[in-house]
């Protein structure tokens, strides 16, 4: 999400740099050569350019976190990691999840009960990585996989997203099986937090 911000901050200074710079330039000509009327107009249309394409590059951003699953993946499994480092309780982490639109109405995380059992430590301070691509794409519904790393211990988890009006929403959230882990060799993991 980070590279996206980043991204989304280089379009803007790329746009709205020679914008400004330039109606500048010609904006202040025209008040020194006394046509001042000339001049707040295009000082108004400058400013009413720039709000409507700073409205569209937002809505742009929105859209692209939403659209594209590893931003959505990267979103949920932050929220996660608060819960499992104990910021927030199952019950906060299900209302963030759907206040922040990346959960459907019948989300299913992972039970306190799957995250002893595999091995979390509560209150412990992890290290994260996701999947790099998703995997059992069958169009409207995908998964991609998180590597939880604490103490020496690793942990995969994996979360189900069906794909709504432009938007992946998570359906399920579960810690990976032993047999699964066995076939996810060949996957390769982006760090999302050291």
């Amino acid at each position: 999400m980070r590279a996206a911000r980043i991204v989304f901050w280089l379009i803007s200074i790329l746009i709205f740099a020679p914008l400004v710079v330039l109606n500048g330039k010609t904006i202040w000509r025209r008040w020194k050569d006394g046509q001042v009327k000339s001049a707040y107009v295009r000082l108004a249309l400058t400013v009413v350019a720039c709000l409507l394409i700073a409205a569209f590059l937002l809505s742009l951003y929105r859209f692209t976190l939403g659209y594209q699953l590893p931003l959505v993946m990267e979103r949920t499994i932050d929220i996660f990691t608060r819960r499992i480092e104990g910021e927030i309780d199952i019950t906060a982490y299900k209302d963030l999840m759907l206040k922040s639109g990346l959960a459907d109405v019948g989300f299913r995380p992972v039970p306190e009960e799957d995250l002893r059992q595999a091995g979390f430590i509560i209150g412990g301070k992890y290290s994260v990585a996701i999947s790099e691509q998703a995997y059992d794409n069958n169009g409207d519904t995908a998964v991609m996989y998180a590597r939880h790393q604490v103490e020496g211990r690793t942990i995969y988890t994996a979360v189900r997203f069906k794909f709504y009006d432009n938007k992946w929403k998570a359906l399920e959230h579960w810690v990976v099986s032993q047999e699964e882990i066995q076939k996810m060799s060949d996957i390769k993991f982006i760090e999302i937090r050291p």
